[in-house]
């Protein structure tokens, strides 16, 4: 099985490459070129992400392409302890425990204590394109989880700006494939993004005053013991939720709005259907997960799928493979809102690591959807958009969605609820 995640074709179309690995390739094989692991199939994938005993968490963080000898001396200084995304157990389970008593984890726990933040967030954007005959609809997807994930951690929005440009940074670092200039600009930027949680974290814990948003609330579980939890470990969780909660999010929303728009009847379903923009939020997640590869490190030599994979060997765990799957979907390349059994995607993972803000990034998208899609009914996609992402081994981002505001062809009957 070859991947080559950096390639034209493949920041064009991951898809197709999938479909040709599952249809002539075995589902677990080396990739001596990545120098990895690759695993696709749903019930692998499922398996794999499950196990934190013989698949590690510790090198998740480990960029991908191996950077210059500069590059990690700088990395050198982002020393931050294990938590959440990189721990194993007894760690991560301590941890975790701690973020699901503070961080709503179900939808009615995340609408009551975010939903009107998000509602209010969602609209200022929406105000500002109804301004617009035309717009890059990727800076509405970035801007809401960016903005939102602030909020969430009591970090100022004003700092928006700058974090998003770290965390970009960071993102090419670990799963892009920079030239070693590119590596030393990237690992300065991954730096300061750790500095700035810490710096965060510390001024609050020395002068008492925690503040708002989940750092405070983690600083009020801690009540000044480090043995409840140290303040570096409360920096690494706002790091990891930094890193994980908006970027991944503003994929997933991009891919959410492009599926929505191809049709003007979905598009105008999603206005006034509760159930319509459920199952075409889980579709789109199946179909177009933000994150469609995660590392892992074998502990031991693991057989998957009949095929032995020796101790200490990183893994690249395919899941737009795995929710691409013909053994668990039918026709699964396209796109079906009311197909059977999606609501068994892997977009979120699965077990112990299972994504902690699957709730947050739910609400984000469908108040989002619905908002646009009543306030701007007659959005559609650029004439000549094609679809592009960044090239990455895991995110899947758009570079952009260029739409424009026009009356539609013909009438378009509304749906409701």
């Amino acid at each position: 099985m070859r991947l080559d995640p950096f390639s034209e074709p493949y920041s064009r179309d991951p898809a197709a490459t999938w479909r040709r690995m599952l249809a002539t390739s075995a589902p677990v094989s080396y990739d001596p070129k990545l120098g990895m692991w690759l695993i696709a199939g749903h019930d692998n994938v499922r398996d794999v992400l499950s196990d934190t005993i013989q698949f590690s968490n510790a090198m998740t963080l480990v960029p991908i392409t191996q950077v210059s000898a500069l590059a990690g001396a700088i990395l050198a200084a982002l020393d931050a302890p294990a938590v959440a995304v990189t721990a194993d157990p007894p760690q991560h389970l301590r941890t975790r425990a701690i973020l699901r008593a503070l961080f709503p984890t179900t939808t009615l726990r995340a609408q009551q204590q975010w939903g009107a933040l998000i509602q209010v967030r969602v609209d200022h954007l929406v105000t500002d394109l109804e301004q617009q005959s035309t717009a890059d609809l990727m800076v509405f997807a970035v801007h809401l989880p960016l903005y939102v994930i602030l909020d969430v951690l009591g970090l100022p929005l004003t700092d928006a700006a700058v974090v998003r440009a770290w965390t970009d940074d960071f993102a090419q670092l670990l799963w892009g494939n920079p030239t070693p200039q590119a590596q030393i600009a990237y690992a300065h930027s991954s730096v300061a993004l750790w500095r700035y949680c810490v710096d965060a974290v510390t001024a609050r814990a020395d002068s008492g005053d925690y503040g708002s948003g989940l750092i405070g609330d983690l600083l009020r579980y801690r009540h000044n013991h480090d043995a409840n939890l140290t303040v570096a470990e409360i920096a690494a969780l706002a790091l990891n939720l930094v890193g994980a909660g908006w970027e991944t999010t503003a994929g997933a929303l991009g891919h959410a709005l492009d599926h929505a728009l191809t049709e003007p009847e979905r598009w105008a379903r999603l206005a006034d259907d509760e159930h319509s923009l459920s199952l075409h939020i889980e579709e789109a997640l199946r179909h177009s997960p933000a994150i469609d590869g995660w590392l892992r490190h074998t502990t031991t030599d693991v057989t998957l799928d009949g095929v032995t994979i020796p101790a200490g060997s990183r893994c690249l765990v395919l899941i737009g493979a795995a929710n691409h799957d013909p053994a668990v979907y039918d026709e699964p390349y396209a796109f079906d809102p009311l197909r059977v059994r999606a609501g068994q995607h892997l977009a979120f993972g699965a077990g112990p690591h299972y994504c902690i803000g699957a709730a947050l990034a739910r609400l984000e998208l469908t108040t989002a959807l619905r908002t646009l899609a009543r306030r701007l009914p007659d959005l559609t996609l650029a004439a000549g958009y094609q679809r592009q992402f960044t090239p990455s081994a895991a995110l899947r981002q758009h570079t952009a969605l260029p739409v424009q505001q026009r009356p539609a062809r013909c009438p378009v009957a509304r749906y409701s609820s």
